[in-house]
Formats: C-alpha cells, sequence, structure tokens
C-alpha cells in the first residue's frame, strides 16, 4: 500500500532529548504537540532520557507520560551523569562543542537503535539539535525539527556575563555552528519555526520547511477596567531559569520599572520557573509555575516580552494575542512572527521607551475603542490564526506523506504487537 493512501499508518520514531512533560515552557508545548499530532495519523515511538539531566525535578512519571501521549509507544535512556561546569572545562580541549554533546547521547542512540531494530520506522524525527547528532539513520526519511539556531542564541549570549562566560559563549558558537550546518545537510528535511530560521538553513545546503510555532485556540478574555488609582498590572509569562529570559527580567527590573514607578502604579507577575538569581522589588511576584496561565492574563493589563538573546519563536506572544493582550516586546522577542510592530503590538529596545509603550497601553485602556486597543488587538488575533495547532499539525501530517512518498517508501503491516506496553532501555519490556 503507498503511504499516499490516506488511511495507512507509516511508522515514525519521534527522538528528544528531554520528555514532554510537564507543559510548563514553550519547548515542552511544542514537542508535546507535533508528537500528539503525528500520533493521529502514524505509528508514533517517542525515544527520550526519562528526564532532562539538567532539570533538577527528577524523572518524569512514565504513568503520567503514558497519559498525555495514549498511543505512542516510549522507550527511555537512562540519563548521563554529568557535572556542568566540568564538562563545560573539558569541552573546551575538543573540537566537539558542549552545547550539543551536554547530554552524551550514547546511552539515548542505543535505545534508538533498539526502536528501530523493533519497528522499522519509515520516518525518523529528531526534536533538537542533540538528538540530530545521530542522524543520519539508513533506511528511514530523517528529518530535523529545530526549535530554534543554537549557534545564534550563542552569539548573543557572548555580549553579556563575565569574561570568561563571553569567551566561552564565543568559541562555542563556532563550534555549533559548524555542527548544525553538518545537521542540516546530513537530514533528509529540516523544519525550522520561522522564515528567518529558514533562511540560515538553506544557506548552509538544507531543504527546509517551516513549521510554526502555535497555540490551542482559547478564549478571548475581556478587558479589565483599571480604575485611576489602580496599578497597571504587567505580565511575564515564560521560564525565568531560561538565561536568555533571566537577564531580560532583570532588566525589566532595574531599568524599565524605575521608569514606570515615577510616573504610574504597577504590578509586575512572572509565571514560570523562577529565575535562578531573581532581582528582587516591592511590586514584582515570582508566581512560579502554575496549572493554568488562564487566570493570570485574565488579572493582566499588559504582556511583556524583554528579551534581547535568542532564536526561534516565542510562543507566549502568540499566546497573549489568543488571550487578547497587549504586548510590549523587544524588536527580538517578536522576531519571526507574522506581526507588525504598531499595528499587532508595541515594540521598544530602550528601557525608556519599553516605559512609555507600557504607559501608552494604560491610557489607550481609559478608552479603547476610540484609541486604537481594540484594532490592535483584534488584528493581532487576526494575524495568529494560521499558528492553530491543529492547522500546523495537520499541514505536517501532509508534508510527511509527501515526504515518504517522495522517498519511494512502502508501508506494509506485518502484524504487530500491542502497542499498550512501556519499553524502558534499561530493564527491558514493562
Amino acid at each position: 500500500m503507498s503511504v499516499a493512501d490516506e488511511t495507512s499508518r507509516p511508522r515514525i520514531v519521534f527522538v528528544s532529548c528531554r520528555p514532554p512533560f510537564p507543559l510548563d515552557n514553550g519547548a515542552r508545548i511544542r514537542t508535546y504537540q507535533l508528537l500528539s499530532g503525528l500520533a493521529t495519523s502514524f505509528d508514533t515511538v517517542l525515544v527520550t532520557f526519562e528526564r532532562d539531566p539538567w532539570d533538577h525535578r527528577g524523572p518524569a512519571s512514565i504513568e503520567e507520560l503514558g497519559a498525555l501521549l495514549p498511543g505512542v509507544e516510549i522507550f527511555t535512556a537512562p540519563p548521563p551523569r554529568r557535572h556542568k561546569r566540568a564538562s563545560q572545562m573539558a569541552s573546551l580541549l575538543g573540537r566537539s562543542s558542549w552545547t550539543l554533546g551536554c547530554y552524551d547521547a550514547s546511552a539515548l542512540a542505543v535505545a534508538v537503535a533498539r526502536a528501530v531494530r523493533t519497528h522499522h520506522p519509515e520516518l525518523i524525527h529528531f526534536d533538537d539539535p542533540h538528538v540530530a547528532l545521530l542522524a543520519p539513520i539508513a533506511n528511514a526519511v530523517n528529518v530535523y525539527s529545530a526549535h530554534n539556531i543554537e549557534g545564534t542564541i550563542l552569539r548573543l549570549q557572548s555580549r553579556a556575563g563575565s569574561p570568561v562566560r563571553r569567551l566561552f559563549n564565543t568559541i562555542e558558537a563556532l563550534k555549533v555552528d559548524h555542527e548544525e550546518a553538518r545537521v542540516w545537510r546530513t537530514v533528509d528535511l529540516c523544519l525550522a519555526v520561522s522564515s528567518l530560521d529558514a533562511a540560515a538553513m538553506k544557506a548552509h545546503g538544507g531543504r527546509v520547511e517551516i513549521c510554526p510555532n502555535g497555540v490551542d485556540p482559547v478564549e478571548r478574555l475581556p478587558l479589565r477596567t483599571p480604575g485611576w488609582n489602580e496599578p497597571l498590572r504587567l505580565l511575564f509569562v515564560g521560564s525565568g531559569n531560561y538565561l536568555p529570559y533571566e537577564r531580560g527580567l532583570a532588566w525589566m527590573v532595574r531599568e524599565v520599572l524605575p521608569r514606570l514607578r515615577s510616573r504610574a502604579a504597577v504590578t509586575f507577575n512572572v509565571v514560570g520557573e523562577p529565575p535562578r538569581n531573581p532581582v528582587d522589588g516591592d511590586d514584582v511576584c515570582y508566581v512560579g509555575r502554575v496549572a493554568s496561565v488562564a487566570p493570570h492574563y485574565a488579572d493582566a493589563d499588559v504582556v511583556v516580552v524583554p528579551v534581547f538573546e535568542g532564536s526561534g519563536t516565542r510562543l507566549k506572544i502568540i499566546e497573549a494575542a489568543a488571550y487578547g493582550r497587549p504586548v510590549v516586546s523587544t524588536r527580538l522577542g517578536a522576531e519571526g512572527l507574522p506581526l507588525v510592530a504598531s499595528e499587532h503590538y508595541f515594540e521598544a529596545d530602550d528601557a525608556a521607551d519599553f516605559a512609555d509603550a507600557v504607559l501608552q497601553c494604560a491610557d489607550w485602556y481609559r478608552d479603547p475603542e476610540s484609541s486604537g486597543l481594540l484594532r490592535m488587538l483584534d488584528a493581532a488575533q487576526k494575524a495568529i490564526e494560521p499558528l492553530m495547532w491543529s492547522r500546523i499539525v495537520e499541514n505536517l501530517v501532509g508534508l510527511y506523506r509527501t515526504e515518504l512518498q517522495r522517498s519511494g517508501k512502502q508501508w506494509l503491516d506485518p502484524g504487530r504487537a500491542s502497542r499498550s506496553r512501556h519499553v524502558d532501555s534499561s530493564h527491558g519490556e514493562q
């Protein structure tokens, strides 16, 4: 039966260095959405570490992960035991980067080999560059799905921090540039989240299609009506322990909030994993991880995105637009999204300009219809309509079927075993 037949279910092995659970940051959300969406049309196997070795929360619950991904067979590998600073120093002596080698994928490679031997997949989906270093795997279409471009992030990070950190990131950027370019050329297809990332991949010889970040449909929230004496409520949603976000939040608290306080009362809530070294303030609250972000958007007047380092696209801006909240962002924060400054959001890179944009939102709240606030929110919501996860996954399924047909892969059902079991690479079937 040809894979062009829409009733066929080709086999996919989906490889990720981190389990997509809990769904508390953009990377895990994207991984989960693509994985669960592909599993509706393909027989899908997940290969991942038991936990992210750099996450202090310990292993993901296999039971909870299985409940989150019904019908997906799961192979796990034990995470490497690494000492971050020691391994970073040791990497300086080698040609390979620490950034892409920090997961020490040898254990994961064994689990991938077992999954491939067991299921003979037609397609391998590598969900981050760390695992894409295992490509190519023979007799399958190899796809690399990039969340961002790591070399770009490192070059931006090399401009900040201590002299030692800047030097390390400069060296790392050169190594990672070479490794990422090799991956882009090696795999059969690359997926980029934006046209900017796609252009970089194509420049190094990669075949690239765009698979953007998205959001689930949500009900647009009514605008609050702040009283004259009521503080303006600012919101940031994201993992504050991610270094680019930690630095951006520190800039927000140290540089922007003092300018706002001199002109208006404000509160600033940070929802998500708190920064490792938070900058405190009487009007700053680090809420931490939450079960649902909806109540925090409902309680917010303005969503701020103070991001100066990074690549890819920010889910938090799409989410804010879906909930109907105005956004003040740096240029890089909104980079790669189908949004236009002053039409869909306020853009500012200078602390004084950022404060002015926030206060303009406050003024617009007093008369949202005549001020243009409602027009901006309507335009932003319309601009993100193509960025619904259901549509993104539907397009990805069609793309994968086309790639399989293009490669000449055929799907035959050999009479396979139940998919309800969990397979642990170190302990056998359970």
